[in-house]
Order: structure tokens, then sequence, then C-alpha cells
């Protein structure tokens, strides 16, 4: 194809373009020094309540309250009025960068002196009994099939509805519900999700059923008071669920911050709390490939002390 030159930019535009990103690369790199340093100290703090017998999620819950990373902001007079918008969100962004390398470089000085954070340290396993309680349908039937097959000893008991199954796990009386959860095209059913939430069960599986005619198309959940983490499978996808106040984290940051770690962003949705019309609420669903989502936990306890996660998870086939 002929260039004509209609589109060339200027030279000079050019080379001031090139000489302006390896001074901003110059200036990350020292941003990443100095957030090391940070890290660094904040570990060694770390290091010494847990020798005072303080546990990781206590630890995490107080360094969230302490914890400040200068958030960049713009100062009056420093860029032209009709510039602000654009670098007000290249400095959001800054800040958002700066919140995720500080929560990767702190796993990583932890690590460094024998301190491995894991996902078991933000999200608590139980030791619930192996009975299993559902509506007797042949869909719930062929789910209790497959989520019965990670476990060695599971037994069954029958409920007259679905609240009373998701109340029975929430008084102990039995250790996981399997309820029907998600109707094509994954749509999930309102009324169940509600029952889950307020009673503040955990998802610990999600499983495709198709009925005797395969043709049903539905998604069944086990529920459990507790989570049960999934193990790290290298080409099986895990699942972490999360539901956060909207005026908590911007959006955008998750998103970016998810990104950084190499997270999918899987689902995103709103909800509106029933009693606070006012007051909504993100739902995402990160996936990742078979690796752990701790430096995205490390981010969420010290940088989204309102989010409540919801479920940790693979979608058995």
């Amino acid at each position: 194809m002929e260039n004509y030159g209609i589109f060339n930019a200027p030279d000079n535009s050019v080379s001031n373009l090139i000489r302006l990103a390896e001074e901003e690369a110059s200036d990350a790199e020292l941003r990443l020094c100095e957030m090391s340093f940070v890290a660094e100290s904040t570990a060694q703090r770390i290091k010494e309540l847990i020798s005072e017998g303080m546990s990781i999620a206590e630890i995490f819950a107080l360094l969230a309250e302490e914890i400040t990373i200068p958030e960049c902001e713009l100062v009056d007079g420093e860029v032209m009025a009709e510039a602000v918008d654009a670098v007000g969100a290249f400095l959001k962004i800054l800040s958002a960068q700066d919140r995720a390398n500080f929560s990767a470089l702190l796993k990583e000085k932890l690590s460094e002196i024998d301190i491995n954070v894991s996902e078991s340290d933000f999200l608590p396993e139980g030791t619930p009994q192996q009975n299993f309680v559902y509506v007797k349908s042949a869909l719930a039937d062929e789910a209790f099939d497959v989520f019965s097959q990670e476990f060695s000893d599971p037994r069954v008991a029958y409920a007259e509805s679905f609240k009373d199954a998701c109340f029975g796990v929430a008084d102990k009386k039995y250790g996981y519900s399997i309820l029907p959860f998600e109707e094509k095209p994954s749509s999930r059913i309102p009324s169940i999700f509600k029952l889950i939430s307020d009673l503040d069960l955990k998802i610990v599986a999600i499983t495709p059923v198709f009925g005797f005619e395969g043709n049903a198309d539905m998604k069944y959940a086990l529920v459990g008071r507790d989570f049960k983490i999934p193990e790290c499978d290298e080409g099986t996808d895990r699942y972490f669920e999360i539901s956060i106040p909207k005026n908590s984290v911007r959006l955008s940051e998750l998103l970016y911050v998810a990104e950084l770690f190499r997270n999918d962003i899987y689902k995103v949705s709103t909800s509106i709390d029933d009693e606070n019309s006012e007051k909504s609420f993100y739902s995402l669903i990160f996936k990742n490939g078979g690796k752990p989502f701790a430096e995205l936990l490390v981010y969420l306890s010290l940088f989204a002390g309102e989010y409540i996660p919801v479920g940790i998870y693979k979608n058995i086939e």
C-alpha cells in the first residue's frame, strides 16, 4: 500500500512521546523501589505481630485501618483546565497500580521471611459433616451424584423447601445444601441467591445438570457455612466471588487490579439492598486457571475492607 503521509505524526511529537515514555518507565521503577521498602518494613512488623499470637486475618484487618499509600492527586494550577479530566484519570490508574503493587510486594516480602500468605488465611475452612440436604428432584439427585464424588462419606436428607434446606445448614444440622442456582442463560435465581446471602452461606461448588433428556441446562450450587478451597490444578478453572458496596472501591480499579494479578473477570452484576434501596452492590466473579487468588485477597483485605467473600469454587463438569 502506498503511503501518502496523510496520517503521519510530527517527528518532534513522536520523539517527545518516546522520551516521556522512557521517563515514566524510570519513574515507575523508582515507585516500585520505594514501595518495596514500605512492603519490607510492613512485613517485619507483621512477623512481630504473629510472634505475639495474632493471626494473618487479624493483622490484615488492623493493617487495613492504618496503612497509608499516598493517593496521586492533582494540584491546582499544575495542568491546563482542558487536561484536568485526562490527567485525573491517569492518576487514578497510577494510585490503583500503587495499591496493587504494594499488595504483591507485601506477599513477596512475607514469603522471604517464611510467612506464606494463602487463600485459607482469608477464607477460613471448617470441618462440616458430610451430610447433604436438598429438596428432592431428579435434577437435584443428579447434582448430588456429581458433588458427592468429592467426599469420602456422603449422606443425604431431604427438605420440604429450599428455605428449610438453607436453615438446616445455617443451624449446623447439615453440612451442605444442594440448591438450584442458575437457569438458562446463566441467570441466577434471585430468591435462592438471597437466601444464601441472608444466611451468610458460602458457595462451595457449582455443577451443570441436564436431566434425563439432556435438555434441562441448569446449574446447581453446593453451599455450606464455611469455605472449601478447591485444589489448584493446572488447567482447571477456579472462581472467586465477592460482593462489595459500590461506594467502597471504584469498579474500574477492581477490574484493573484483577488484570494486573492475571485474573479474568468472569461476571459483573449489580444488586440493590431490599431494605435500603439507595445501597447497591457489585457482584464480581474472578476466574483464574488453576492458580491461587492470594495476591487479590491481600489487596481486597487491605483496600476493600467492606467486601464480602461469597465463595471460592470450581465448576464441576
